[in-house]
């Protein structure tokens, strides 16, 4: 479960003005998949509390989605008490995101940037999975991975639109 997941987000006013009620946040998610879904729903939560709006909040649930759910099924695969560290900032161009583990390293030390298939793919020939990487370099921008002190730091901006 988050680390401070018994705080909930502020509700947003009736007004159609935006509400910057939080500009940062940070969580501790367990290396658990069902610690990722709370997480999700509470960064969710506060992202719309703070004035975001249906889409940027859709694209955050999206890409975080995919990275955390990777970093449990990879990265921390081995980790029974592993933790991942994540960090939002909502900035002028968007939420601003630094995720941490200490899971074993992507490979070849890169973010991969795998092609989705055509249109013109049968359905047939479809992969079962896969589109996870192919989304989130999608989705998000400024994508930077590195591997420091035995641990993984990537960091991307969601852009609000």
């Amino acid at each position: 479960m988050p680390s401070n997941a018994a705080r909930r987000a502020p509700s947003r006013p009736s007004s159609d003005r935006p509400y910057m009620a939080e500009t940062q946040f940070s969580l501790r998610i367990p290396n658990r998949p069902k610690a990722v879904r709370r997480a999700l729903v509470e960064i969710c939560g506060r992202t719309d509390a703070s004035g975001s709006g249906p889409d940027t909040v859709g694209r955050i649930e999206i890409t975080l989605a995919e990275v955390l759910n990777n970093v449990v099924e990879h990265a921390l695969r081995h980790e029974e008490e592993g933790e991942i560290h994540l960090t939002a900032t909502r900035k002028n161009d968007g939420w601003h995101f630094d995720i941490r583990d200490g899971g074993v390293a992507m490979p070849g030390g890169i973010v991969p940037h795998p092609d989705l298939p055509g249109n013109n793919c049968p359905l047939e020939n479809l992969p079962e999975g896969g589109f996870g990487w192919a989304i989130v370099n999608t989705l998000a921008r400024d994508l930077h991975y590195r591997r420091r002190a035995g641990g993984n730091h990537l960091t991307f901006v969601i852009p609000e639109h």
